[in-house]
């Protein structure tokens, strides 16, 4: 019996390889993202906390402490702006990253199913050439048998 072989294995295997690198770089560019909104939740709460901080402060607080409150959450506020802006410019790359690895994975299951159909008919192909062996070995067997007995009665 042959044995299949996929003329497109070569780039079948390069198209898995290149959907592998994309896969690493949206996994990249999802933690950046994840650890960027992370961030942002922490620092809208220290900011929410600082700034009810603050109120008390006002209230009953030295003017120092208000100072440095105050100072405290114009720097959370602009840390905040920062990563907001910084997540802001990375949306695009994230959505790049998606893209790519989408069209690298749609690229790599075309060939998949191109080398799927390739071995059914293959395997099509195999069973029909047993079947045809088979219909000759059975041809030539009743052949056979009648040649023996016109021999044997000979």
């Amino acid at each position: 019996m042959a044995r299949f072989v996929f003329p497109l294995q070569p780039l079948l295997d390069a198209r898995r390889r290149k959907e592998e690198e994309k896969q690493r770089a949206f996994a990249s560019a999802k933690a950046a993202r994840d650890e960027n909104v992370r961030d942002l939740g922490r620092l809208a709460g220290a900011l929410r906390i600082g700034g009810r901080a603050l109120h008390e402060c006002a209230m009953t607080g030295s003017t120092a402490s208000l100072r440095l409150y105050d100072a405290h959450l114009r720097y959370l506020e602009r840390t905040l702006q920062s990563r907001e802006q910084s997540g802001a410019e990375s949306a695009p790359a994230f959505d790049r990253t998606a893209s790519e690895l989408y069209a690298a994975n749609r690229e790599r299951r075309l060939i998949e199913k191109l080398k799927e159909r390739r071995l059914q008919e293959f395997e099509r192909e195999e069973a029909r050439r047993d079947e045809r062996e088979l219909d000759e070995a059975n041809a030539r067997s009743p052949e056979r048998g009648a040649k023996r007995r016109v021999e044997g009665s000979g």
